[in-house]
């Protein structure tokens, strides 16, 4: 009988905790408002963790109980340990889909243009481009075709001609012969700032605020 208690302890322990986590890897649901009836990874998840929860902690309060195990302080200790456990990897699943919500918010924000990078223009074909390093000798970046990319200006008086811009892949340097394959987006640059012409950015009769 006193077995039986004790069991239904740890279920009940574990129903509340369960009910926890539930409730905390459910707020990083992104539900529209049509109920159950749209998929939701999160709240899938969320119930599995329910589930598990509730079927561990009288699972695991037998084992750690049995025998001559069975005194107040062991079933106090084994209640916390596990609740504690449970509530330890609830918070960090929590905190890694947190940072890979906000990772996946920063990339999907679209760039702006400020005093630095003053000019608009999108990425009319896949571009290869380096990342930010004096004359363009960093890591290869890829522009996917359509990101939109602002510009910061050119080094016009080197061998190799490349340009400044800032994607949603990061601050890159693009190659002169890859200059073409973007289109100028005007009513997207930082207002007040003189449109260029082209995208031939060392054409001296394309003025703009970095010539």
């Amino acid at each position: 009988m006193k077995r039986l208690v004790v069991l239904a302890g740890f279920l009940f322990a574990g129903i509340l905790v369960a009910i926890t986590a539930i409730f905390i890897v459910g707020t990083l649901d992104n539900n529209p408002g049509c109920g159950l009836d749209c998929p939701s990874p999160d709240l899938n998840i969320a119930l599995y963790f329910g589930l598990v929860i509730i079927l561990a902690f009288p699972l695991l309060g037998y084992i750690f109980t049995r025998g001559n195990h069975l005194t107040m302080r062991r079933i106090c200790a084994s209640m916390i340990t596990l609740t504690l456990a449970a509530l330890f990897a609830i918070a960090c699943f929590y905190v890694f889909k947190l940072h890979s919500k906000y990772m996946a918010a920063e990339f999907a924000r679209p760039v702006r243009p400020d005093f630095e990078f003053m000019y608009m223009a999108i990425a009319t074909r896949e571009i290869q481009a380096y990342s930010e390093a004096n004359g363009g000798a960093g890591a290869k970046r890829v522009i996917p075709q359509w990101q939109r990319c602002v510009i910061d200006g050119a080094w016009c008086d080197r061998k190799i001609k490349m340009a400044r811009m800032r994607c949603k892949v990061g601050i890159v340097d693009v190659s002169e012969l890859d200059w073409n394959a973007f289109s100028l987006v005007p009513r997207e640059n930082l207002p007040g700032a003189v449109p260029m012409k082209s995208m031939n950015l060392c054409d001296e009769n394309n003025k703009s605020d970095f010539n």
